[in-house]
């Protein structure tokens, strides 16, 4: 697989998304070793903060061979989940596919959902569409000259204020 060549769906792994609850084998909540047992890998990357204690927090673990990105809240809990538009698992929405889409089709599928649903639409800082009833923030991502959707997965506190919550790297992905 080249640098910028995207998985179709039929390659990748098909994961259903339960709004506040979980992402395919991940559940909200969970501890960095229970996330990497679900994942089947006991090795991602990983980034620690150091605390004011003196003591290291897990602060996000990447499963790169599985195109998927895990952010702990303090207390080291699953609070968010990243999904890469180029190799991540396809993870579906009451039937409808939100990794590796066109942002603007995405963007109106979102504001179908929750207005048919009375659910809140929300737009981050970099006017990425998303809702906190649904958890759920449809990034873009660069696939070589073209920008396909990279969902970001979370619990409702972090969607509402994802700006302070989600870690600076996730931001800076492009």
């Amino acid at each position: 697989m080249g640098i910028w060549d995207v998985k179709r769906d039929s390659e990748r792994a098909q994961w259903v998304f339960v709004p506040q609850v979980s992402v395919g084998p991940l559940r909200f909540g969970m501890a960095p070793d229970e996330v990497s047992a679900a994942l089947g890998s006991n090795a991602p990357a990983c980034r620690l903060v150091q605390r004011s204690s003196g003591s290291y927090e897990l602060v996000e673990a990447q499963f790169t061979k599985l195109g998927v990105t895990a952010y702990y809240a303090m207390g080291q809990t699953l609070a968010c989940v990243a999904v890469d538009a180029l190799a991540g698992p396809q993870v579906a929405l009451d039937g409808t596919a939100l990794v590796a889409r066109v942002p603007s089709e995405a963007e109106d599928w979102l504001c179908n959902h929750t207005e048919a649903y009375e659910l809140d639409l929300i737009y981050t800082h970099a006017a990425d569409p998303g809702s906190g009833n649904l958890g759920l923030i449809l990034r873009a991502q660069r696939a070589g000259d073209i920008v396909l959707t990279r969902p970001l997965f979370l619990i409702r506190e972090w969607a509402e204020n994802s700006w302070d919550c989600i870690p600076g790297e996730e931001w800076a992905r492009f």
